[in-house]
Parts: C-alpha cells; structure tokens; sequence
C-alpha cells in the first residue's frame, strides 16, 4: 500500500522545497511500517494554490483540543500547520531528507512528535523506531 500511496503524491507534480511527508508515511518509506495514508505538510503559499486546486477538498478537524482545517484528495491529507504543539513548517521541510525522491520530515522529529502525542499506536511506533536504528547502527 506504501508504494501506491507515495507514487501519488510524485504524481501530483508538487514544487521541491515546499511540502515534506510527516506523521506515518515518514516510517512507511523507510520501511519501517505499511502507511495507509500521507501527511503532508506544505509551506503556506503551495496550501493556498491547492486549496483551489479541485483535486482537493476541504475538510476540518474538530476536537477537544484542536480544530484545525486540511485538505484532503484520496488517501494523501494536506496541512499547513501540524499539532500538537508549535511545529516549525518551514524548518521542517527545509530540514527535511530526501528518500525516493520525495522530501521526508527527519526520523529525529517524527520520534519528537510520536513522545508529544503518546497514543497507543505512537508507543507502538516509537518502538518500531527504535528497532530499526538499532540495526542502522
């Protein structure tokens, strides 16, 4: 499913520099898990093209402690902004490394916002994490 999924986002021709894979995907292209769908975070400017491109919807996310708005188009969610927390967009898709040709957010802050959101899958992934630089090393 990974596969398919980040053939997608290549499909979508998006500008180099302005958007980067983040939350799930960013385990899913180094393998380290299947992802079933892709967080993309973009800079403002490319947000607000999409947001007229009709390939994407607009859709809101309503809780307790967030309410935040994204667009979606299949299985890829795009965000301008990412919670929780005060997350730097622009420095990470700057710092962001490029696998397969795409940019991907650093493992060093997927591992930072997995401990902030510390739901049950989270822990689960920061212990896959962990297994997988255990044999980079």
């Amino acid at each position: 499913m990974s596969k398919i999924l980040f053939k997608k986002v290549k499909n979508l021709n998006l500008p180099q520099g302005q958007y980067a894979l983040f939350g799930s995907s960013a385990l899913g292209v180094r393998d380290i898990r299947e992802c079933q769908d892709i967080d993309l975070i973009v800079k403002p400017g490319l947000y607000k093209k999409l947001k007229q491109d009709p390939r994407f919807s607009i859709k809101k996310i309503e809780t307790v402690n967030v309410s935040k708005e994204y667009l979606n188009h299949e299985e890829i969610d795009v965000f301008e902004e990412w919670k929780p927390g005060i997350w730097n967009i622009d420095y990470l898709i700057d710092d962001s490394e490029i696998i397969n040709d795409l940019p991907i957010v650093k493992l060093s802050e997927v591992i930072k916002w997995k401990k902030k959101k510390n739901r049950d899958k989270d822990k689960k992934d920061l212990e896959l994490i962990n297994k997988y630089l255990d044999k980079k090393d």
